[in-house]
């Protein structure tokens, strides 16, 4: 088996993973723990914090991606513009959305206390409201990326030179 069969593998289960990252997280557990939790404020830091989790574990997949593909390149594998650009754009939206939206997030959840106690119609609410609202575009995108990045697979240097 060839060292690029190996990395393509590889590639495949980071892209897979970088997925179930965005969608179980985003599309499963929050909306569960909303349901379940008992108090807003409970369920959002704990949502919060697997968002970190699952951030934080898609930026090293990502830049494990990135090492793969540049190794494969230099052994002439064509990984192809679209794959890059949609990996660059997984990144910089999870990077965008980890370090830019999350802490202002966390700094108007500071300075509103208890979401439960707050009211609805309160502005730093309702701000607080327009960047989480900012932040599940900027997820939804990301999952979209991811989903097209896992659809396209890497790119294999042959079907017939890496057995399935």
């Amino acid at each position: 088996m060839r060292v690029d069969c190996i990395r393509m593998g590889s590639v495949r289960l980071c892209l897979a993973l970088m997925l179930g990252l965005l969608v179980v997280p985003g599309y499963v557990v929050a909306p569960v723990l909303f349901a379940k939790a008992g108090s807003v404020s409970l369920a959002g830091s704990l949502a919060g914090d697997i968002f970190h989790l699952a951030n934080m574990a898609i930026i090293f997949l990502a830049a494990a991606v990135l090492v793969f593909w540049l190794r494969m390149q230099k052994s002439g594998a064509l990984i192809g513009r679209l794959r890059w650009i949609l990996l660059l754009l997984l990144a910089a939206l999870i990077m965008g959305n980890e370090f830019a939206v999350s802490p202002v997030l966390a700094d108007l959840k500071a300075q509103l206390g208890p979401m439960d106690q707050v009211a609805d119609d309160n502005p730093q609410r309702k701000l607080f409201g327009m960047w989480h609202g900012i932040s599940a575009l900027i997820h939804l995108v990301a999952a979209i990326s991811a989903a097209a990045l896992v659809a396209l697979g890497g790119r294999a240097p042959s079907k017939d030179t890496c057995p399935s």
